[in-house]
C-alpha cells in the first residue's frame, strides 16, 4: 500500500511539472523572448528604387502606411539621411522600436515627385525577439 501511494505521489509531481511547464511557455507568446540575447545593431530596413539603367531615383517625398487602419508609420531619418537616401535612391521602409516584438503588419510604401505618386508597393514586415525583417515584398523596386 506505501509503495503504490510513493508511485501515486512522483506520479502527481511529474504531470504537476508537466503541465506548469506547457503552460509557461504556449500562453506567453513573448515567453520564448525572455532568455533572447539580442545585439545592439539598430537595424533599419530599407527600400532601394532605381530606373531599368540601374540609376537611383530620388523622390520628393516617400510615406509607409500602415494598411490595418491607414495612418503613416514614422522613421527617424535626419536631414542628412534624407538627402543620402536620395542620393543613393534607397528609403526606409521599417525600424526597430516601431513595432512590438514578435509583431507582424501590412504595410504600403508609397513614393512621390513633384507631388504626383510614382511608385508603390506592399510589404509584410515583422519583428522577431530582437530586430525587424521583410517577410514579404521586394525592396529593390524598378521605376
Amino acid at each position: 500500500m506505501m509503495k503504490r501511494l510513493k508511485l501515486s505521489v512522483v506520479a502527481l509531481v511529474v504531470l504537476s511539472m508537466m503541465t506548469q511547464m506547457s503552460c509557461d511557455s504556449s500562453d506567453d507568446s513573448n515567453a520564448e523572448c525572455q532568455d533572447a540575447i539580442c545585439t545592439a545593431v539598430f537595424v533599419r530596413i530599407m527600400v532601394t528604387i532605381t530606373d531599368e539603367n540601374q540609376n537611383p531615383i530620388a523622390l520628393d517625398s516617400f510615406e509607409v502606411i500602415h494598411r490595418e487602419n491607414g495612418n503613416a508609420i514614422a522613421t527617424s531619418l535626419t536631414a542628412s539621411e534624407l538627402e543620402g537616401a536620395k542620393e543613393l535612391g534607397r528609403y526606409p521602409l521599417i525600424e526597430d522600436g516601431i513595432l512590438g516584438v514578435n509583431q507582424e503588419l501590412q504595410v504600403l510604401f508609397r513614393g512621390y515627385i513633384n507631388g504626383q505618386e510614382v511608385i508603390d508597393s506592399d510589404y509584410t514586415v515583422g519583428t522577431d525577439c530582437c530586430h525587424v525583417s521583410v517577410n514579404s515584398g521586394d525592396i529593390a523596386l524598378i521605376l
